[in-house]
């Protein structure tokens, strides 16, 4: 039997919640399959555990430590898929995952590379990813880091689609990022994004980064909010809830802050809101409203 068929029989056939070798594969360079009820996978022995997780589509690349196949404890590289009507098709992507290559010159590249591997097959099958950028995660998170360390307690409610991205008892701040390098431009995306809760201010915060070594990155604004008391389990729930589980590449991404401004959203704040309309109301039948303010012409206050 070859690989594939080994593979696609094990995923068809063989026994839930166990790690089942591919005995033909040399016995220096194992390899597994798993199956559960909604996931199949394979998996390859890793010497050291360093988180690692990326997902695209129905496929997910992460790693696991102390992982009991048979009697043995293992690190593993596991490669999942969770469109089970898939699970053969999957089989020729697992094929040239768990194969070892000419002197194991393959499994050693793909230990010490994952990232290449993953960055190569996604490339493949096309990637059009409809992840948020990591800057606009960082943005908000070093949004949220200022105003703990102003002593105020910062929630970040952007990531549950909250109307505005940073909340505190008093306030709320939406928060804008870019990478471009020149114009002002940012997309509102609702008729109450720029509206001023009842009983609070409203700012809006817009940040320019640009990728920089010396820049710094989301898992660095985490550690500092965990370090100054933001509820660690909270931040990590969110981050995973955005796609940014522990392992994952974009979180250690860095970037440099190159213009900080936050824009006071008063009456002279550019914006629409339902007063704008006739009868104070969208026209009928008009489910969803966005539009682009150019800030180069209101007056913002530099926080760096």
């Amino acid at each position: 039997m070859d690989i594939v068929e080994r593979i696609k029989n094990n995923f068809n056939k063989g026994f839930f919640g166990k790690g089942m070798l591919i005995p033909e594969l040399p016995e220096e360079f194992p390899a597994w399959t798993f199956k559960q009820n909604d996931w199949v996978a394979v998996a390859v022995p890793i010497n050291t555990y360093v988180p690692f997780s990326e997902v695209f589509s129905q496929v997910r690349i992460s790693t696991s430590k102390r992982v009991c196949i048979g009697d043995t404890e293992y690190n593993i590289l596991m490669l999942q898929c969770f469109a089970m009507g898939s699970r053969n098709e999957f089989a020729a992507m697992c094929k040239q995952f768990v194969d070892p290559g000419p002197d194991g010159q393959l499994r050693k590249k793909l230990i010490e590379e994952p990232t290449e591997w993953w960055k190569n097959w996604k490339d493949m099958l096309g990637n059009v990813s409809s992840d948020r950028a990591p800057y606009d995660i960082l943005g908000e998170l070093i949004v949220v880091e200022q105003q703990l360390l102003a002593g105020k307690n910062p929630i970040w409610a952007g990531i549950d689609h909250a109307t505005n991205d940073v909340e505190m008892d008093d306030s709320s701040i939406e928060v804008k990022s870019t990478v471009t390098r020149y114009g002002y431009e940012v997309t509102i995306s609702s008729l109450y994004q720029m509206r001023p809760p009842e009983g609070k201010s409203l700012s809006l915060a817009f940040l320019r980064f640009e990728k920089s070594v010396l820049g710094r990155s989301i898992d660095d604004v985490a550690n500092s909010l965990k370090t100054h008391g933001y509820d660690a389990i909270a931040l990590e729930r969110a981050l995973t809830k955005a796609g940014l589980e522990e392992g994952r590449v974009a979180r250690n991404q860095k970037y440099k802050i190159l213009e900080w401004k936050l824009y006071p959203v008063d009456e002279t704040f550019p914006s629409v809101t339902e007063s704008s309309f006739k009868n104070d109301r969208l026209p009928p039948n008009i489910v969803r409203f966005t539009y682009t303010v150019d800030l180069s012409g209101v007056t913002g206050q530099s926080q760096i």
